[in-house]
């Protein structure tokens, strides 16, 4: 089970419908990001809903990607939160 965008929403605390494609779509750049990191493919190998690590750092991902969503900004651009490799790290296939 993937993580929808009413769930992202309430991680990020949006009570409102204008950004739900904007966010859909961070939630997949997210969960793609994880996968490719990890070298998984979360709905072969986790059918029955993502570990409770990887989804946090899949919102975490999201919501600092939605914080920093301008195109220009001052200082510098964000990566994702520091707290996202720790959190994936022991699912990280590396054969």
């Amino acid at each position: 089970m993937s993580i929808t965008v009413a769930e992202a929403k309430a991680h990020l605390n949006i009570g409102f419908d204008d950004d739900d494609t904007l966010i859909g779509g961070l939630l997949s750049a997210a969960t793609t990001h994880a996968e490719r990191y990890l070298r998984r493919e979360f709905a072969v190998e986790y059918p029955d809903g993502l570990p409770a690590p990887i989804r946090t750092a899949i919102l975490q991902h999201v919501a600092a990607m939605f914080r920093d969503r301008e195109a220009t900004q001052e200082g510098p651009l964000t990566e994702p939160p520091l707290l996202w490799k720790d959190l994936l790290s022991s699912y990280r296939v590396f054969s």
